[in-house]
């Protein structure tokens, strides 16, 4: 069978994004409620749209493109109009002298990419994406083409201005949220100071700067994004929180809400969920390989604890949900408790902490012994009951799963063990412990190479032994290759677009167990680790920068 022709089962299954179990159950929904397999697949969330798309990106030999990183030019868009784009399926996403770059579902429609071709003039490249974004963004993009959201702000702005302080203020706070979604902000910050109120978006994980608003606004702002979230509008000397679901272009986006008062008024926090499952992919956090495979060895195990350490906003919850996609929820019975459940999983039994009813995470564990469990998911460690428990848990066959905020895998160890709980537990009950951090990736549009003597990178933090061991070098004088990017329309001019990991995995096997029991320092472990082949998080972000991934300045950012 050629591989153009192959069922998109059987390549789902190549690629690992399903197991034989998982097609069989598909086939079996597929007898009450008739459809494409592919349907079924990703209504039962055995894979994402976007699975299937890299699928077929990989069949057809095309690169696959993820439209949520990129913004369209509006060059591009103009090179067909929306009815043309809609019809055809198909997003112009970049152009240039030469060519165009188009962004389609199916990328074997030769009669689609001849219409471009002739419209814009010029080659055309076909990327691959799935059609549900191409649609859904063929609508935000040419509708934001005629009704650019900046505009809409100022023209609020004004005749707030000049109608002696009346505006649309609903209006406003729709403008800010759509615009936090459509540049993929994580949370929006709206910080009033003496003459004016700030709106924030923190993007790639850096604040950014969007709007200045009347200082006079404010108030008026805040009570509306209080009545959303079922907060008191009267209430403004104590901190409060709520959530509210925002609804942009079909879609709903979950919103935690967080006030507090400052000397100038009340300062809000928004907090975007996002609930695209195609994030939860191991393959696709940008983990090296060799990491992965030992990383995935980890999560095949019947017991023990693999923990993910790291700061708040480091993308511990997504490791962990893409953790918990790679085992086969069909053959092993997984209960989770979360604060709170942040996507929902078919097939796995999820439950939210309620510290009100009492409902707790050492609670929980202690009833999910009674359930049968094979694999437990605790959203956090806070407390010696709940590490006390979790570890009993997995001292009696069960694997674990559970994140702690450390700086580094090794500081896991004596935090523990400040925790209450026993050496020789932590040593006998925990498999693995993984740190890391998010960096931010070289944009890919206007990525530029910098050629560097080696010794640069000792600025960096990047010690002689290490840079050699990672570039092959024999002397510090000699020439690497970096690269930067220069700014362009799709990175706001930044020169980066969107995050990878970076990532340290400290296996405790029987020398380090041994090491935790005689009270070696965590310093000794971190350097028995290293010798072992354990990649610190500073090196690990060294690979990256010589793939060109990333910068040396970025993890130097994240790492210090």
């Amino acid at each position: 069978m050629s591989q153009q022709r192959k069922p998109i089962g059987q390549l789902l299954k190549e690629l690992g994004y399903v197991t034989e179990e998982q097609i069989k159950v598909a086939l079996e929904v597929q007898k009450i409620k008739p459809g494409l397999l592919g349907e079924i697949l990703v209504e039962l969330g055995f894979v994402s749209p976007r699975e299937i798309a890299e699928a077929i990106a990989y069949q057809a030999g095309k690169p696959f493109i993820d439209l949520t990183q990129y913004t369209p030019t509006k060059e591009a868009l103009k090179i067909l109009d929306k009815t043309i784009a809609k019809q055809l399926e198909v997003l112009p996403f970049d152009v240039d002298e030469n060519s165009v770059k188009i962004a389609m579902a199916n990328p074997y429609d030769i009669n689609a990419i001849d219409i471009v071709r002739r419209r814009a003039g010029r080659e055309v490249e076909v990327y691959v994406s799935d059609k549900d974004t191409i649609l859904k963004f063929i609508e935000i993009y040419y509708f934001l083409l005629e009704n650019p959201i900046e505009e809409e702000v100022k023209r609020i702005i004004d005749a707030f201005m000049k109608g002696g302080g009346t505006a649309d203020i609903p209006k406003l706070v729709d403008l800010i949220l759509d615009h936090a979604v459509i540049d993929r902000a994580t949370d929006i910050h709206i910080s009033p100071e003496s003459i004016a109120s700030h709106v924030f978006f923190r993007v790639d994980g850096i604040m950014r700067h969007y709007y200045a608003l009347p200082r006079e606004m404010h108030s008026a702002i805040v009570s509306r994004i209080k009545v959303l979230a079922g907060l008191d509008i009267a209430e403004t000397r104590l901190p409060q929180d709520g959530s509210f679901t925002h609804r942009f272009f079909e879609e709903d986006y979950d919103l935690r809400v967080s006030t507090v008062p400052t000397a100038y008024g009340e300062n809000l926090v928004l907090r975007l969920l996002s609930k695209n499952l195609s994030l939860f992919n191991l393959k696709n956090l940008g983990i090296e390989e060799d990491t992965l495979e030992k990383l995935e060895e980890q999560f095949r195990k019947p017991q023990g604890i693999v923990l993910v350490t790291g700061p708040t906003g480091s993308g511990k919850t997504t490791t962990l949900y893409a953790a918990l996609r790679r085992i086969n929820a069909l053959e092993r019975n997984i209960l989770t408790v979360e604060d709170p459940i942040e996507y929902k999983f078919p097939f796995i039994k999820q439950t939210q902490v309620n510290e009100k009813a009492g409902y707790t995470f050492a609670r929980a564990i202690r009833h999910f012994l009674r359930q049968d469990p094979d694999v437990i998911l605790i959203g956090e460690i806070r407390d010696e009951e709940t590490a006390e428990m979790a570890l009993r848990a997995s001292i009696t066959g069960h694997l674990v799963l559970s994140t702690l905020h450390t700086n580094d895998s090794v500081s896991a160890i004596p935090r523990l063990i400040d925790m209450g709980i026993r050496d020789y537990m932590v040593a006998s009950g925990i498999n693995a412990i993984t740190a890391q951090r998010l960096v931010r990736k070289v944009c890919r549009f206007c990525k530029t190479e910098k050629t560097v003597k080696a010794e640069e990178l000792l600025k960096f933090g990047f010690d002689e032994e290490t840079i050699k061991l990672y570039t092959d070098i024999e002397d510090l004088g000699e020439e690497l290759t970096l690269y930067y990017g220069k700014g362009c329309e799709h990175c706001k001019e930044t020169g980066y677009l969107g995050r990878t990991l970076i990532l340290e995995l400290l296996i405790l096997d029987e020398e380090i167990a041994d090491m935790i029991v005689k009270g070696h320092t965590p310093l000794a472990i971190k350097e028995k680790a290293r010798e072992k082949g354990m990649r610190t998080l500073k090196e690990d972000g060294l690979v990256k920068v010589l793939k060109g991934i990333t910068t040396p300045e970025e993890v130097v950012r994240v790492t210090g």
